[in-house]
């Protein structure tokens, strides 16, 4: 036997074996020693790092995804997506300070939090509202140990090292259009290393061992990673890299050593770190459609999937920074709520045009008016009043009206309907109804 691989292949086995001995001779420590046994030989023989057992009271993460000198807050996403997102975003943003131009932001370096392997990259092409192309966005996918897999997110440069490794961009692959492409791999990055560069990007994790979020339709959310395969001409393999599970979605920030948790768990906020995220869970990753309830995501049609790129869903859920303040994330989906229902802005120049469109917010209240999304029960109407396009935008004149119930096939419907007849919920006519210009959405 010759070469140095085969000599460490070798004296691998033996320490293997006397360790796997040892496991046997000492049965009350039998499970470490095998452990380390099983690490040992995945270390030796290069095994993807998903094969490889966390070590017992170690985190999974180790490093920082950035320099934490250049964060100047970490939004939670909390499943209220931003215009334009698909839906839902149970993850966090790190956003990063003021650049040398007014409301430029600092570019930063992301940083690999822990070794992992990156299976996956993508390569986005971005495009104004005229459709001329803005710039590349770059998402990587990273497998840890114990099939710990997370990602970085709205990258704007790749490492050009990472990217040499991939093959370049003629190795990646493209689903369907050239403005999104993207190519499998196996490239193993230690803590520290550079991933890219940007003024902000997305994190998001997955545990498989973590309890699934309590969704009312898991299925929504599933992928057939063979089935789109075939349609985009793509390998499965590398589809189901890219695939997220968002039940299984926790804060990345749990995962660092409790030190670091502390130091970037009080910059959980809003993206320019005016607001501080309240409540014991401020990170907020968990998704959640509340059983019963009217809180969580629905979508356009009974079949959509929210896995799906286009934005064909709403979602009604509390601020993920003041858990006090509601959000409807409406993403242009209530075709009752019109420009001329929101106020014009006091500042001169300024426009609301689209304001409404994205998402309202308003403070919890009582009884049925401005009931939390989590109280709304079956079949009763309910009136929302004194909203505001966004958190500061003008006020909407008018109401909206909300109702959910059992459709005749059994699947949960939500009836919605912006109202601009009146502009407070008393006056109302009672019994609440609607008008025959509702929205139905489907859980």
């Amino acid at each position: 036997m010759s070469g140095t691989g085969d000599a460490v292949r070798l004296a691998a086995a033996f320490i293997t074996a006397a360790l796997f001995g040892a496991a046997i001779a000492w049965p009350q420590g039998g499970a470490k020693f095998a452990e380390k046994a099983e690490a040992f030989a995945a270390r030796a023989d290069g095994a993807p790092m998903e094969t490889r057992a966390c070590a017992i009271g170690e985190p999974v993460l180790s490093g920082p995804f950035a320099p934490l000198d250049d964060v100047l807050s970490v939004s939670p996403l909390g499943g209220v997506t931003a215009p334009g997102e698909a839906l839902p975003a149970p993850y966090i943003r790190i956003n990063t300070r003021s650049g040398e131009q007014a409301f430029e932001r600092r570019t930063t370096s992301a940083l690999a939090p822990a070794k992992a392997d990156i299976v996956a990259i993508e390569r986005r092409t971005l495009r104004d509202a005229y459709g001329r192309a803005t710039g590349p966005s770059w998402t990587v996918h990273f497998r840890g140990c114990g099939d710990i897999s997370f990602y970085y997110d709205r990258i704007d440069r790749i490492d050009d090292a990472i990217l040499e490794k991939a093959g370049g961009l003629v190795a990646f692959t493209e689903f369907g259009t050239p403005d999104h492409m993207g190519v499998e791999t196996r490239i193993r990055v230690s803590v520290g290393d550079v991933i890219g560069a940007s003024d902000g990007f997305d994190v998001g994790l997955h545990d498989p061992d973590a309890t699934p979020a309590a969704l009312a339709r898991p299925e929504r959310y599933r992928t057939d990673s063979f089935a789109r395969a075939e349609v985009f001409d793509a390998p499965p393999s590398l589809l189901a890299a890219i695939t997220t599970d968002v039940t299984h979605a926790r804060c990345a920030i749990d995962y660092l050593p409790k030190d670091d948790q502390t130091k970037w768990a009080a910059l959980l906020g809003d993206s320019w770190g005016v607001r501080r995220a309240k409540g014991d869970n401020a990170c907020r990753a968990a998704l959640v459609d509340t059983p019963g309830a009217a809180q969580g995501a629905w979508f356009t049609d009974a079949a959509h999937n929210a896995a799906a790129s286009k934005v064909s869903a709403i979602a009604l859920s509390p601020d993920s920074i003041d858990p006090n303040r509601m959000i409807f994330a409406l993403h242009g989906r209530l075709l009752s709520l019109t420009e001329a229902m929101v106020s014009p802005p006091k500042t001169p120049g300024a426009a609301a045009n689209g304001v409404a469109k994205d998402f309202l917010s308003f403070t919890e209240g009582e009884g049925r008016i401005n009931t939390p999304f989590a109280n709304v029960a079956d079949m009763d109407v309910y009136c929302y009043q004194k909203l505001r396009a966004n958190f500061i935008g003008p006020l909407v004149n008018g109401v909206v009206l909300l109702q959910r119930q059992q459709g005749d096939n059994g699947l949960d419907i939500l009836k919605i309907e912006a109202r601009s007849d009146v502009t407070a919920c008393i006056d109302l006519d009672e019994p609440w109804s609607f008008t025959g210009n509702e929205t139905v959405f489907y859980r």
